[in-house]
């Protein structure tokens, strides 16, 4: 299967193919030609059914952390989730979508994140920003609420072991809007494994902290926003366009 992730190009102005996708969602990808990028495509090279491949240079072979537990996400590559994926209520049809956030991302500006962490989250190991950031935060309320009326209300909520450690707060906004990681529970992050024990997220996050040294460091840009569709049906979703963000 092709990973879509490894496409080095740009489609922000690339025409979008006329694939019919059941499910679409809106997150930040890496622009092409970054070190981000790069890091993606090499982080999430699959190297078998449930393990990624491993940079044998950061150690993570000799420490026993070469069987990444695979990421059960709705993308195959590195992203960031601003919407979770969601089927189109009716009457909402996909080139709808498209025109909508053509038209959104051109009015916003693009946003620095500041510094990022490698930290756990949860399960999760994942890069997220250091600091608290008013204009991130506001870019990803905006793309929830400006684009929940394309959302069928009626497509079920994700149920999985991790559904149960939510609090009331959390469940209500999985119910609301698909996610719990939105309004005010928002954190931007860009999650890299699936979920593991402590000891092993210590392990994987020490091999790794010196390939992203400069990446968390300098942080990075929310220079687009990106569409994500599952052409065909077929999971994971891919990314379809790039809409930068030029306001």
């Amino acid at each position: 299967m092709l990973n879509q992730a490894a496409v080095e190009y740009d489609p922000l102005d690339a025409p979008l193919p006329r694939l019919a996708c059941a499910r679409f969602g809106i997150s930040f990808t890496p622009k092409p030609n970054t070190a981000l990028a790069a890091f993606g495509r090499s982080w999430f090279g699959y190297a078998g059914a449930s393990t990624y491949h491993a940079f044998s240079g950061a150690g993570l072979s000799s420490r026993g952390g070469a069987k990444v537990p695979a990421m059960p996400g709705h993308y195959a590559g590195l992203h960031a989730t601003l919407k979770a994926p969601f089927m189109l209520r009716r009457g909402k049809g996909p080139d709808a979508l498209r025109s909508r956030l053509k038209e959104f991302a051109k009015r916003r500006k693009p946003v620095a994140t500041g510094p990022l962490d490698l930290a756990r989250e949860g399960r999760f190991l994942v890069l997220r920003a250091k600091q608290e950031n008013p204009a991130l935060d506001w870019l990803a309320i905006q793309v929830v609420s400006g684009f929940d009326g394309f959302a069928d209300e009626s497509q079920p909520v994700r149920e999985d072991a991790e559904t149960d450690r939510l609090n009331p707060y959390q469940r209500l906004l999985l119910g609301s809007f698909g996610d719990i990681n939105v309004m005010s529970e928002f954190r931007f992050s860009l999650r890299l494994t699936g979920p593991m024990e402590p000891a092993q997220i210590e392990r994987v996050a020490e091999a790794l902290l010196p390939v992203l040294e400069r990446i968390c460091a300098e942080g990075i840009e929310i220079d687009a926003l990106s569409l994500l569709g599952d052409p065909g049906g077929r999971s994971p979703l891919r990314l379809l366009k790039r809409y930068p963000l030029a306001g």
